[in-house]
């Protein structure tokens, strides 16, 4: 055979080689579908928690506020604080409410709360919860926004 023949043999093989393991490379990189939401933004991946949700809503003066926290598989137990505010005309927060020192073992810990607020602000309930597994402590936070009327 011909050794330019073999060269540009060599160098095609290196080439589809390189191109093949960087395609892996990135692949790797990139965020899977589970991850991606519907507005492209990417999910954060905890070790020990699978999801928080935080709902609050007004009737009213009334507020009902919610929380869930879910750890993974083997959890251990879930500790949590969640704080009401009140947001001010300079953007700043006022605390009004905290519900403190909330457990539960196992892999869920679950809030319903009710509050009476002043009316014509917007409030934010945060979830700042502790998950535990293995003995390893994870933090982790959530948030939702609501006005009352």
């Amino acid at each position: 055979m011909n050794v330019g023949f073999k060269r540009n043999v060599s160098l095609l093989m290196a080439m589809v080689m390189c191109l093949a393991l960087g395609g892996w490379a990135l692949a790797a990189e990139l965020p899977t579908a589970n991850d991606m939401q519907p507005d492209g933004s990417v999910t954060i991946q905890w070790v020990n928690t699978t999801s928080i949700l935080t709902t609050l809503s007004f009737d009213g003066s009334r507020g009902t506020c919610g929380a869930r926290v879910l750890g993974k598989p083997g959890t251990d137990y879930i500790t949590a604080t969640i704080v009401l505010a009140r947001k001010n005309s300079d953007g700043s927060l006022t605390p009004v409410k905290t519900w403190s020192d909330l457990s539960a073992t196992g892999d869920m810990l679950i809030f319903d709360g009710t509050y009476y607020v002043t009316t014509g602000y917007t409030y934010r309930l945060t979830i700042t919860a502790t998950v535990y597994r293995d003995g390893i402590g994870e933090v982790v936070s959530g948030y939702f926004k609501a006005y009352s009327s």
